[in-house]
């Protein structure tokens, strides 16, 4: 069986940031399916809820950046939402529609791919149904479950014990002392990657993560941080570099 989790140093994994934001319309099915093709080793995406209590796969808490829609998600059904076209903020590939988190769920499944789950509507059901729809896949083993919300991270480790993702204090929101001792990983915007921070997490347990080295340049600054994992909106840069120098041991 595969280990999911063992990204290090010398064995840096590349995440699809929405599957491949830069390339594709960010949070659809086309740019998922590209990602895995691009050859990455996870993928993140992003979870709110519907009217209808069902989970779409969407950034923002409104549709308008990302659609031809306007209003916040929480105020459609999903059958509404499937209505609109999800390809708007990078036109070109056609009309896409913002998929149901069963429909990612059909296209990972039965890929090696860790997938990396952020629970954007910071709620306590969002993540209980997002945990749920994951358990009843019988693939929890390999997902990490992200909030920039420190009581959802902190509440999805002490309730189910998965892996959790966080951010550096300044970034989340709610922050208690205690909410570190729930990270797996914490997340590190480039702006505010540095060697000390990544030493800093590591002397906590914690596994250093980064958010979006897209340039060859950020890159090379992410392998010298000591990250362990870059999710990416062009992963490619990070998939060539990584490879040439070595630092891609898949097992």
């Amino acid at each position: 069986m595969k280990n999911y989790f063992l990204q290090s140093r010398d064995n840096i994994l590349v995440s699809g940031h929405r599957g491949a934001k830069a390339l594709w319309p960010e949070n659809t099915l086309l740019s998922f399916e590209n990602a895995i093709g691009l050859g990455v080793d996870s993928l993140e995406m992003d979870l709110n809820l519907t009217r209808d209590g069902r989970l779409a796969v969407i950034h923002d808490e409104s549709v308008d950046r990302t659609t031809d829609g306007r209003g916040e998600v929480a105020d459609f059904t999903m059958a509404e939402l499937k209505q609109l076209d999800a390809g708007m903020a990078l036109p070109g590939f056609g009309v896409q529609r913002i998929p149901e988190f069963d429909e990612f769920l059909d296209l990972v499944e039965h890929t090696d791919l860790l997938l990396n789950v952020e629970v954007k509507q910071c709620s306590r059901e969002t993540a209980d149904k997002a945990i749920a729809a994951l358990d009843r896949r019988g693939i929890l083993d390999r997902v990490v479950m992200t909030c920039f919300h420190g009581e959802i991270t902190t509440y999805m480790h002490k309730k189910y014990g998965v892996r959790c993702q966080g951010f550096p204090a300044q970034r989340v929101i709610g922050y208690t002392e205690g909410c570190y001792d729930h990270y797996y990983a914490i997340g590190i915007g480039m702006f505010d990657l540095t060697p000390a921070l990544v030493e800093e997490l590591r002397g906590r347990g914690i596994d250093p993560w980064c958010w979006c080295p897209d340039t060859v340049e950020t890159v090379e600054t992410a392998i010298s941080c000591g990250v362990t994992l870059m999710t990416c909106n062009d992963p490619r840069p990070a998939l060539a570099v990584l490879t040439a120098k070595g630092l891609r041991k898949k097992k």
